[in-house]
């Protein structure tokens, strides 16, 4: 068994790449599948073209909402998407891009899991709680069901997390590296699913508080909200500015207890009632290892060192924390705490289900026979679960499908028509949705001429009137937007029904410019935020 550990952690790296085949396979065959979640093939196309006009960081995109655009990446996690966009430049299609988001979610996300299991046992149970962290039933849930390309990639930043807690809670000096790395982590997490970051930080700040060190984790946790000001900052400052509508009712969506434990993997939605079409299982290596690890830990306490006791205190509350916030008994909570209404799902507390369980294989270390278990643990995750990272239905949909399906501009499909884009939350000047394509630019009085299209967002015309003239810039009016008359700024406001632009131009002749902008207040936390990246990187490398 020894030469086999050696084996294992010479080449630890290659055998993570093959162990992720059997999870990814199915990204490889041509087209999009049937996810939930199609229209992020969309909404990276809104990207590239935002990011080609040369506006960065993206926040206004100008072709959702029958062409009003909308301040998408103000209030959604945009660091998939920035990823997505690298593969788009590197030629690939919007669909493939969004794939391979998906794709190298998989084998990173084991790769940490790998280094952070390493602080605590062998090589052999390490790659089985990567190969855990990997092949639970809601990591394919996530990907080839509901398609969720932020939640997929949080995974690769949970582990990156708690490992710098660990090492930055080591009695012995560590380089200041780590605090850079839980910079990094943390403004990455936040940037990439904000709704996880904020389920899964009182995780981690509970585990730094009972580990002891918390000044130098805190140091790194707060270089993560500087880097990542830019976003969540202008996100909920603004937040304001959007009618409240979460979409999906929480209440609605708890799973039962039977669900959890009962393995079923479909391919359906989530309904009221235990009527789900979706699997909720845990997964059975899962529940196996935390059962199997409370059980070792009980039996054989005394072995273990208190850094090991503290970790299993912790995972212990991560798991019956979780199971009971999937519990309809927990709607107390979930009506108490601020903004966990926006979770929409309580499912979503799989996710950490997922994290904390693939942890427990830490304490199989001290059995005489705890490194051949780890194997078992290997071919059992991979065995039981790899037939579920599949989607239900291999479509083949390229890229003009989600765009005419997504993208209403300069003709709204059928397609579009009949799905509307009810998960986008209106403006509170917004009396009701566009129900069509309007001109960009419409005028009450006069003659508008000499129109020129900058870019999908930014354009330049000139007006002639004998008398005073309102006119409607037909995008919706968000901070940023920047109105000048004959070079001065002017006022504009929030015209009905739409909340379209509105402004007043005085009889004559004059020249207009519209363009979207970053705020001061914005660019001021796009500064703080890029300092923030450049401490994380120097105390990294330096």
């Amino acid at each position: 068994m020894q030469k086999v550990e050696e084996f294992l952690a010479k080449y630890y790296l290659l055998i993570i790449l093959v162990l992720a085949i059997p999870a990814i396979w199915a990204l490889f065959v041509p087209g999009f599948y049937g996810a939930s979640d199609d229209l992020h093939v969309a909404w990276l196309f809104q990207m590239d073209s935002v990011i080609k006009m040369l506006k960065f960081p993206p926040r206004f995109v100008p072709d959702l909402s029958f062409g009003f655009g909308y301040p998408l990446f103000n209030f959604v996690f945009p660091l998939p998407f920035y990823v997505g966009e690298i593969f788009h430049l590197l030629s690939l299609t919007f669909v493939d891009s969004v794939k391979a988001v998906f794709l190298i979610s998989i084998p990173l996300s084991m790769f940490f899991m790998y280094k952070l299991l390493k602080n605590f046992s062998s090589s052999v149970l390490s790659l089985a709680g990567a190969a855990v962290y990997a092949f639970t039933p809601y990591r394919s849930t996530d990907i080839y069901v509901r398609g969720d390309i932020g939640e997929s990639l949080s995974f690769v930043f949970l582990p990156i997390i708690i490992l710098s807690i660990v090492k930055l809670s080591k009695k012995e000096k560590v380089g200041g590296r780590w605090i850079g790395i839980l910079g990094l982590s943390t403004g990455a997490l936040i940037l990439t699913h904000n709704i996880i970051a904020y389920m899964f930080m009182p995780f981690a700040l509970l585990l730094l508080i009972i580990s002891g060190r918390v000044l130098k984790s805190l140091w790194g946790i707060a270089l993560g909200l500087i880097i990542s000001a830019f976003f969540w900052v202008p996100a909920i400052s603004e937040s304001h500015l959007m009618k409240y509508d979460t979409v999906f009712n929480f209440i609605d969506h708890f799973p039962t207890l039977k669900q959890l434990i009962t393995p079923y993997f479909g391919y359906g939605a989530s309904v009221p009632g235990p009527y789900d079409g979706m699997s909720f299982y845990m997964g059975t290596v899962n529940i196996l290892l935390i059962v199997g690890g409370t059980i070792a830990f009980f039996f054989l306490r005394k072995r273990f060192e208190l850094r090991l006791k503290v970790l299993f205190v912790w995972l212990l509350s991560i798991v019956v924390i979780s199971i009971f916030m999937m519990n309809f008994r927990s709607t107390f909570v979930w009506q108490t705490i601020p903004l966990l209404l926006y979770f929409q799902f309580p499912w979503r507390f799989l996710t950490m289900i997922t994290f904390a369980s693939s942890i427990f294989v830490v304490f199989l270390e001290k059995f005489k026979f705890g490194k051949y278990i780890g194997l078992a643990i290997i071919l059992a995750a991979v065995g039981l679960n790899f037939s579920y990272f599949r989607p239900h239905d291999f479509l083949g949909r390229t890229d003009a499908y989600y765009l005419n399906r997504y993208i209403p501009v300069p003709v709204a499909s059928p397609e579009y028509l009949k799905t509307g884009e009810e998960y986008l939350r209106l403006s509170v000047a917004t009396l009701t949705r566009p129900d069509k394509n309007y001109p960009l630019i419409v005028a009450n009085l006069g003659t508008v001429y000499n129109i020129q299209y900058l870019n999908r967002l930014d354009s330049k015309f000139e007006v002639q009137s004998n008398k005073d003239v309102s006119i409607d810039y037909n995008k919706y009016l968000f901070p940023g937007w920047v109105v000048k008359v004959n070079g001065k700024k002017v006022s504009i406001n929030a015209g009905k029904p739409f909340g379209q632009i509105t402004f007043n131009v005085p009889s004559g002749v004059h020249s207009i410019e519209v363009a979207f902008n970053e705020t001061p207040f914005r660019a001021v936390f796009d500064l703080v935020s890029l300092l923030g990246l450049a401490v994380a990187v120097t105390i990294i490398f330096i």
